[in-house]
């Protein structure tokens, strides 16, 4: 049994790899992918990684407790273009946020999924260029149960 964190975490992979409206040429969890490695029709690419994570208890006592868990996810995304790269990042922000935004509740494991953050990286080496957003996202569980 996979924990609410993982499935969370598959459930953005498989958002973004199976919609029909954006286009990116490779979605994974390995972030140690070589962007000199891949074809150009792999761009652009989406990297997603589960991030920090902040726990509280919201029942006390007893075997299990039931517990709030803020978690982020932490998505890299690369392009290889000579053109334009700040228009298609921020085309990308704005695809990538209204994918996840479509089920804020991440197939019924989630309470929410709100996008906090976006950073770009101006440091990369054209034409690879990356941007990054972080999602966080509120979930319960119960600590306990098995």
């Amino acid at each position: 049994m996979s924990s609410k964190r993982e499935l969370i975490t598959q459930n953005i992979v498989d958002t973004l790899r199976n919609q029909q409206t954006a286009r990116f040429g490779t979605v994974t969890r390995d972030p140690g992918i070589e962007l000199q490695d891949l074809a150009q029709t792999a761009f652009p690419a989406v990297v997603i990684e589960s991030g920090n994570e902040e726990r509280e208890s919201i029942t006390q006592g007893g075997a299990t407790q039931t517990r709030m868990s803020t978690m982020d996810v932490n998505i890299s995304v690369w392009t290889n273009s000579n053109s334009r790269v700040d228009t298609l990042r921020n085309d990308l922000i704005e695809q990538i946020e209204e994918l996840l935004e479509a089920d804020p509740a991440r197939g019924g494991y989630a309470i929410d999924t709100q996008l906090v953050s976006v950073f770009t990286n101006n440091t990369e080496t054209a034409p690879y260029f990356a941007m990054g957003m972080t999602f966080q996202i509120k979930y319960l569980y119960t600590k306990g149960q098995v």
